[in-house]
């Protein structure tokens, strides 16, 4: 296993933009999930639910904050495009 000191700063900033990214589409799911419990719950379960979503949406929140914190606002990657053929 290689150690973070060996990691480049290049490798460094793609993980923050992959794991931006990952934080990005789950709190988008989770955003999504409250939209459905809305339409779709009856009130009690409804509140319990969304309360949950919640500490979940506020946690993502949290994290992407953190990391937020760490990119380099000139390195420049496209995450998506890096996969494509």
């Amino acid at each position: 296993m290689l150690t973070k000191e060996q990691m480049g700063e290049p490798d460094f900033q793609k993980l923050l933009k992959v794991v931006l990214t990952d934080l990005t589409i789950r709190r988008t799911l989770l955003e999504n999930e409250v939209q459905e419990v809305n339409e779709e719950m009856r009130s009690l379960e409804k509140d319990d639910k969304l309360d949950k979503l919640d500490v979940e949406i506020r946690a993502i929140q949290t994290d992407y904050d953190h990391y937020q914190q760490f990119v380099d606002p000139d390195f420049k990657l496209d995450v998506a495009s890096q996969y494509q053929a």
